[in-house]
């Protein structure tokens, strides 16, 4: 027999068998109609509905169903009298049979098919299920279900009438311990604000215990594209737990099962994890890994101006409590290297978005890379003043609170070097110790050197997260410096950003703020002036610096001053008063390079002087010092003095010998010679200064060489309004002439001198109008002595007559020359 002849032959027999079972199939087709409605009605006590019913041998082969159209299965009542809800509504439910047993023996039921329907699972009481409707019947013998498929099935789950999980059964199937699902649109009351709808493909092997607990084992399922694997159990009595993982999961993958978009924008990592669960009924728990891998976080997450990107490794856990709405993450270990940092990071939180996310750092960062990359609006000038050389290492302890705030609670700071340029003078800082805790912000002796100015600072800031938000300062700081370099600080002001366009009165620091100050130093420079163990205290506020006192040695004498400086509109005042003392004259000019005029010059005076009193000065908000604003009252004076070689009383003399207005009295070489050198004891005035002008009032000088009168005013321009009194007494070699001696009368026989224009190019005059007013203070003068003598008579003494004084004609025309006898102003 050939190949194909055989062939031939079996397809011939099976058909006559399919043919054969068919007929059988056609004509018990209503005995198994009836078996299949009879199998499910006697077994259940619940109400059921049927509609057509047809026998089909091809849609299950090798069994043979039973479909039974348009099925609805009431489920238990929640309680005795109530309407109970339908457990099952399908299109199609299909009853198997095996082909044996329904050609050689007695049917019995192996398998039943949902197709198209609803079904509703509901727990209606701790314990009892809608679907409990078995009426324990005896004929169990037909009804032995091994199998259950399910297809298109809207399923429904409710716990004592609350609907708490739903989904969509594309299809499912269920034979000798082994499940196979694939759904969509899976939701779990407290879940399902969690996560998406679930979705996916699982097969599973399970059992059941004694006790009545079920387990099941899902390998190589698809849960909305992950690959899972999982172990279940579950029972009767409320218990429900889940264990599994995800494997190789991405960032895109993990934010696809998320409903919370918004956690996942603005970063990226470029590794996949696999991701840990344990969860039952009311709380789960994901553990996930992340290998090292590259990452980027995006400046709309950060605030910042450029992307931070480099690597990232580290581990942590999310807690989830589904009834209330509770999601919890912990992270551990994470390892982040970017831009110059690195960093080992641990965070978590009781409540996202709800309770701050809770930071502990420990980084180190380079100080040479880019402050664009850590710091939210940093402006060109703010980086030109950061460090760009150098490593700080920091521990930190912070809170991002729910409104995307970042509040620091706990910081320290270390570094044994860091350098940078502020207004292109460089500068170090070392030692650096800084530390922040409960809100109070430490600096403990941090050494700086910059631009000359060399020592230590500490401070101490309290509400330091106010500060930071540009709320009051309240704290302290001590300076303790080799030395202070004055000029620099003030070149620094002058070249900042200007305050031009800001609004409001100009404010030192923010409202409410009361920052103390001490400061010491060995040496303190100031635009040429060297002061040496200098110290200060007081106190800042938002408008005052007020000095509690200031002292300083300083050209060879001792300087003490108070006082405090404001802010008022836009513009800055300080107000001070205090004394200078035993300082030396030559010193004072040789510092200030003689105050820019050749008058009076260093190496002319000699002496010590004291200088007490009080002074304003005004700067505008710009740091432009105001001459016409400053205003001024002093006393000086001073001892031991001496004037040597110098030219403005030569240039007296020559004028005085140019046009001999008191020739022949006084020969000028003679008084050349006198002026050259000249040496006193003890002078003193007042002097004041207002609206850019100095002012000396009338002074006796006694000196070795003669008496001088000094008087007038000079502006800061170096404009001069001075007048020079001279005893003509003092004027004269020998005091002797054809006139006789020149003998004071009480009344002052003095010759006046007047000096105008500019400090370098003097014009001199005879003052007459000096001379009036001399005149008629010496008669006030000694009209009061007079009177005071009389009072003190006690003796009864005669009335001595005073003589007869014989009146000047007062239409007398004064000579030219100061050498007439009868001249009024001789």
């Amino acid at each position: 027999m050939t190949y194909k002849k055989t062939v031939a032959y079996i397809f011939i027999v099976l058909l006559v068998a399919i043919i054969g079972v068919a007929s059988v199939l056609f004509v018990k087709g209503d005995s198994w109609k009836e078996f299949a409605l009879n199998s499910i009605g006697d077994n259940i006590q619940s109400e059921m509905i049927v509609g057509d019913v047809a026998v089909s041998f091809f849609s299950t082969f090798p069994q043979v169903s039973v479909d039974i159209r348009d099925v609805r299965i009431a489920g238990a009542p929640s309680r005795t009298g109530a309407e109970a809800d339908k457990l099952l509504n399908v299109s199609k439910l299909g009853i198997a049979f095996s082909l044996w047993e329904v050609l050689f023996g007695d049917p019995v039921i192996r398998s039943i098919y949902l197709e198209d329907g609803e079904l509703l699972i509901e727990e209606l009481a701790r314990g009892k299920w809608n679907y409990e409707i078995s009426n324990g019947g005896s004929d169990s013998t037909s009804l032995q279900i091994s199998s259950i498929y399910l297809s298109n099935i809207d399923f429904l789950y409710k716990e004592k009438g609350k609907k708490k999980s739903s989904c969509i059964i594309n299809s499912a199937s269920h034979s000798d311990g082994l499940i196979s699902i694939s759904f969509q649109d899976f939701i779990y009351d407290g879940v399902n604000d969690v996560f998406e709808p679930l979705f996916g493909d699982l097969d599973a092997s399970y059992s059941i215990s004694e006790n009545g607990l079920y387990s099941a084992t899902i390998k190589n399922g698809i849960l909305n594209n992950l690959n899972i694997t999982c172990d279940l159990s579950w029972s009767a009595k409320n218990h429900f737990e889940a264990k599994g993982h995800f494997s190789n999961v991405t960032k895109d993958e993990l934010e696809a099962v998320f409903a919370e978009k918004e956690a996942f924008d603005g970063w990226s990592y470029s590794g996949t994890t696999s991701l840990f669960f344990n969860s039952n009924r009311e709380i789960g728990r994901v553990d996930f890994q992340l290998p090292k891998a590259d990452f980027a976080v995006a400046p709309s997450l950060t605030g910042l101006t450029l992307n931070n990107k480099g690597q990232i490794s580290g581990k942590g856990w999310i807690d989830l409590n589904y009834k209330k709405d509770i999601v919890a993450f912990t992270l551990e270990d994470f390892s982040i290297n970017s831009n110059g940092l690195e960093a080992l990071v641990s965070g978590s939180t009781k409540a996202w978005k709800k309770k701050p996310v809770e930071f502990d750092c420990d980084a180190s960062l380079d100080l040479s890379s880019s402050y664009l990359s850590w710091i939210p609006n940093s402006t060109s000038q703010f980086q030109s003043y950061m460090p760009n050389e150098g490593n700080i290492k920091f521990s930190t302890l912070v809170n991002w609170l729910p409104s995307g705030e970042f509040k620091t609670s706990q910081i320290q700071i270390e570094s044994s070097s860091i350098k940078g340029s502020l207004n292109s003078n460089p500068y170090t800082l070392s030692n650096v110790m800084c530390s922040l805790s409960n809100g109070v912000l430490e600096i403990s002796d941090l050494d700086y050197n910059w631009a000359g100015n060399i020592g230590e600072v500490s401070s101490r800031i309290n509400s330091f997260d106010n500060a930071s938000k540009g709320e009051q300062i309240q704290g302290s700081v001590q300076v303790s410096a080799e030395s202070i370099v004055v000029d620099p600080i003030f070149n620094w002001w002058e070249n900042r950003t200007s305050y031009t366009s800001e609004s409001g009165s100009l404010k030192l620091l923010p409202h409410g703020s009361k920052l103390t100050y001490s400061i010491n130093t060995d040496v303190l420079i100031w635009d040429g002036l060297e002061c040496q163990n200098a110290s200060s205290k007081g106190e800042i506020t938002s408008k005052k610096v007020r000095i509690s006192f200031a002292k300083a040695n300083l050209l060879s004498g001792e300087a003490t001053v108070q006082g405090q400086l404001k802010t008022m509109l836009n513009k800055i005042t300080l107000n001070l008063k205090g004394a200078v003392k035993g300082f030396s004259y030559s010193e004072l000019f040789r510092t200030y390079d003689n105050f820019g005029q050749t008058v009076l010059r260093a190496e002319h005076i000699e002496g010590r002087g004291e200088v007490a009193g009080s002074a304003n000065m005004v700067w505008d908000k710009e740091g432009k010092w105001l001459s016409n604003s400053f205003d001024s009252e002093l006393h000086a004076s001073i001892s031991n003095g001496r004037l040597k070689g110098l030219e403005v009383f030569d240039d007296v003399a020559d004028y005085l010998k140019e046009n001999r207005l008191i020739a022949p009295l006084v020969d000028p070489e003679d008084l050349r010679r006198r002026l050259a050198d000249i040496e006193f004891d003890f002078v003193n005035t007042p002097v004041s200064v207002s609206m850019s002008r100095v002012r000396i009032p009338f002074t006796n000088i006694q000196s070795s060489a003669m008496n001088v009168s000094l008087e007038g005013s000079q502006t800061f321009e170096g404009g001069i309004d001075y007048t020079f009194g001279f005893a003509l007494r003092d004027l004269r070699d020998n005091k002797q002439g054809e006139f006789g001696d020149i003998e004071d009368d009480g009344l002052g026989n003095m010759f006046f001198l007047g000096m105008d224009g500019t400090l370098e190019v003097p014009i001199y005059s005879y003052d007459r109008k000096a001379h009036k007013a001399h005149r008629r203070r010496a008669i006030s003068n000694e009209a009061q002595r007079i009177k005071d003598a009389l009072s003190k008579d006690k003796t009864g003494e005669e009335e001595v007559e005073e003589e007869e004084q014989t009146p000047k004609p007062s239409w007398r025309q004064n000579a030219d020359k100061l050498d007439d006898p009868d001249d009024d102003d001789f």
